[in-house]
């Protein structure tokens, strides 16, 4: 059983880093100076969004794989956005908490 829930969680993980990568071509990740409104931000959000409404279907998703994937949008965010990577942290905890948790906000 922790195989098949290690192997969604990589397999979601991956989904979600390729996604991520496909939204972001062409985008220079060398810049400077980045801002909670850079294109990069908005597209994590986006993605941790689409996650936790996952959370709100009539069958909901796997805690367990909500809280992996947005651990890993979490780790992506910290060096480019930190106060986004808090917002995730703390969705986080509320979900670890069985507290229902809001979308996340650019």
């Amino acid at each position: 059983m922790t195989i098949s829930i290690r192997h969604k969680k990589a397999t979601t993980a991956g989904t979600v880093m390729a996604r991520i990568k496909s939204k972001l071509k062409g985008i220079d990740m060398m810049e400077t100076r980045l801002t909670a409104s850079n294109p990069f931000a908005q597209v994590i959000a986006a993605e941790a969004n689409r996650v936790i409404r996952t959370l709100q279907l009539p069958n909901p998703a796997d805690r367990t794989a909500v809280e992996s994937v947005l651990e890993s949008l979490k780790a992506i965010a910290e060096p480019t956005s930190p106060q986004l990577a808090k917002t995730l942290n703390i969705r986080l905890i509320a979900i670890r908490n069985n507290i229902q948790v809001n979308q996340v906000e650019v």
